[in-house]
Protein backbone atom coordinates (compact mmCIF):
# COMPACT_ATOMS: atom_id res chain seq x y z
CA UNK A 1 0.00 0.00 0.00
CA UNK A 2 1.45 3.36 -1.03
CA UNK A 3 1.74 6.14 1.50
CA UNK A 4 0.99 9.69 0.36
CA UNK A 5 2.02 13.00 1.89
CA UNK A 6 -1.60 13.41 3.01
CA UNK A 7 -1.45 10.04 4.80
CA UNK A 8 1.71 11.08 6.64
CA UNK A 9 0.14 14.38 7.71
CA UNK A 10 -3.05 12.67 8.93
CA UNK A 11 -0.97 10.15 10.87
CA UNK A 12 1.05 12.96 12.46
CA UNK A 13 -2.19 14.69 13.49
CA UNK A 14 -3.47 11.45 15.05
CA UNK A 15 -0.21 11.16 17.00
CA UNK A 16 -0.75 14.74 18.20
CA UNK A 17 -4.28 13.75 19.26
CA UNK A 18 -5.86 16.39 17.04
CA UNK A 19 -9.61 15.83 16.86
CA UNK A 20 -10.99 14.94 13.44
CA UNK A 21 -7.51 14.00 12.24
CA UNK A 22 -9.08 11.39 9.96
CA UNK A 23 -11.29 13.98 8.33
CA UNK A 24 -10.19 15.63 5.13
CA UNK A 25 -7.78 18.48 5.76
CA UNK A 26 -9.10 21.87 4.76
CA UNK A 27 -7.12 23.63 2.06
CA UNK A 28 -5.28 26.08 4.35
CA UNK A 29 -4.36 23.48 6.98
CA UNK A 30 -3.22 21.08 4.26
CA UNK A 31 -1.00 23.72 2.64
CA UNK A 32 0.50 24.70 6.01
CA UNK A 33 1.14 21.09 7.03
CA UNK A 34 2.63 20.28 3.63
CA UNK A 35 4.91 23.31 3.95
CA UNK A 36 5.99 22.19 7.42
CA UNK A 37 6.60 18.67 6.13
CA UNK A 38 8.69 19.85 3.18
CA UNK A 39 10.63 22.28 5.39
CA UNK A 40 11.48 19.49 7.81
CA UNK A 41 12.56 17.16 4.99
CA UNK A 42 14.70 19.92 3.44
CA UNK A 43 16.45 20.45 6.80
CA UNK A 44 17.19 16.73 6.98
CA UNK A 45 18.62 16.76 3.47
CA UNK A 46 20.76 19.83 4.17
CA UNK A 47 22.05 18.23 7.37
CA UNK A 48 23.52 15.55 5.09
CA UNK A 49 22.63 12.65 7.33
CA UNK A 50 22.24 10.36 4.35
CA UNK A 51 18.46 10.44 4.01
CA UNK A 52 16.89 10.40 0.57
CA UNK A 53 15.93 13.80 -0.83
CA UNK A 54 12.23 13.60 -0.05
CA UNK A 55 9.92 16.38 -1.10
CA UNK A 56 6.20 16.53 -1.82
CA UNK A 57 4.52 18.84 -4.32
CA UNK A 58 1.00 17.82 -3.28
CA UNK A 59 -0.86 15.73 -0.73
CA UNK A 60 -1.24 12.94 -3.27
CA UNK A 61 2.50 12.49 -3.89
CA UNK A 62 3.64 9.03 -2.85
CA UNK A 63 6.51 8.36 -0.45
CA UNK A 64 9.10 6.37 -2.35
CA UNK A 65 10.16 4.29 0.62
CA UNK A 66 8.80 1.93 3.24
CA UNK A 67 7.05 1.92 6.59
CA UNK A 68 10.20 2.68 8.60
CA UNK A 69 10.68 6.01 6.83
CA UNK A 70 6.94 6.74 6.98
CA UNK A 71 6.86 6.23 10.74
CA UNK A 72 9.93 8.36 11.41
CA UNK A 73 8.62 11.17 9.20
CA UNK A 74 5.14 11.06 10.75
CA UNK A 75 6.45 11.10 14.32
CA UNK A 76 8.91 13.92 13.65
CA UNK A 77 6.16 15.87 11.87
CA UNK A 78 3.91 15.39 14.91
CA UNK A 79 6.61 17.02 17.05
CA UNK A 80 6.52 20.06 14.75
CA UNK A 81 2.74 20.23 14.27
CA UNK A 82 1.60 19.76 17.87
CA UNK A 83 2.29 23.39 18.92
CA UNK A 84 0.50 24.67 15.80
CA UNK A 85 -2.64 22.80 16.88
CA UNK A 86 -2.30 23.76 20.53
CA UNK A 87 -1.67 20.19 21.59
CA UNK A 88 1.07 18.85 23.79
CA UNK A 89 2.71 15.77 22.38
CA UNK A 90 2.24 12.76 24.67
CA UNK A 91 5.48 11.71 26.36
CA UNK A 92 5.36 8.23 24.83
CA UNK A 93 4.96 9.75 21.35
CA UNK A 94 7.99 11.98 21.92
CA UNK A 95 10.02 8.92 22.90
CA UNK A 96 8.85 6.97 19.85
CA UNK A 97 9.69 9.98 17.64
CA UNK A 98 13.22 10.10 18.97
CA UNK A 99 13.70 6.35 18.56
CA UNK A 100 12.29 6.34 15.02
CA UNK A 101 14.63 9.15 13.99
CA UNK A 102 17.62 7.33 15.49
CA UNK A 103 16.74 4.19 13.52
CA UNK A 104 16.30 6.26 10.37
CA UNK A 105 19.72 7.88 10.80
CA UNK A 106 21.30 4.50 11.44
CA UNK A 107 19.58 3.06 8.38
CA UNK A 108 21.01 5.70 6.06
CA UNK A 109 24.36 6.07 7.85
CA UNK A 110 27.22 6.53 5.43
CA UNK A 111 30.56 5.92 7.07
CA UNK A 112 33.21 8.47 6.33
CA UNK A 113 36.83 7.80 5.65
CA UNK A 114 39.41 8.57 8.27
CA UNK A 115 42.92 9.65 7.45
CA UNK A 116 45.38 8.44 10.06
CA UNK A 117 48.48 9.53 8.13
CA UNK A 118 48.90 12.68 10.23
CA UNK A 119 49.20 11.00 13.61
CA UNK A 120 52.23 12.20 15.59
CA UNK A 121 55.27 9.92 15.47
CA UNK A 122 55.50 9.72 19.26
CA UNK A 123 52.24 7.75 19.56
CA UNK A 124 52.74 4.33 21.07
CA UNK A 125 50.34 1.46 20.69
CA UNK A 126 49.84 -1.47 22.96
CA UNK A 127 48.79 -4.77 21.44
CA UNK A 128 46.68 -6.48 24.07
CA UNK A 129 46.95 -9.86 22.35
CA UNK A 130 50.74 -9.94 22.37
CA UNK A 131 51.31 -7.93 25.53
Amino acid sequence: MATTAGDIIKRALRICRVEDSNAALNENDAADALGTLNGMLAEWHEADIGLPDYGFASLTDVLASDAADRDAIAYQLSVRLSPEYGESLPAEAAGVAEGAMSRLRLRYFQPGRSDFSELPNHCHYYNIEVG
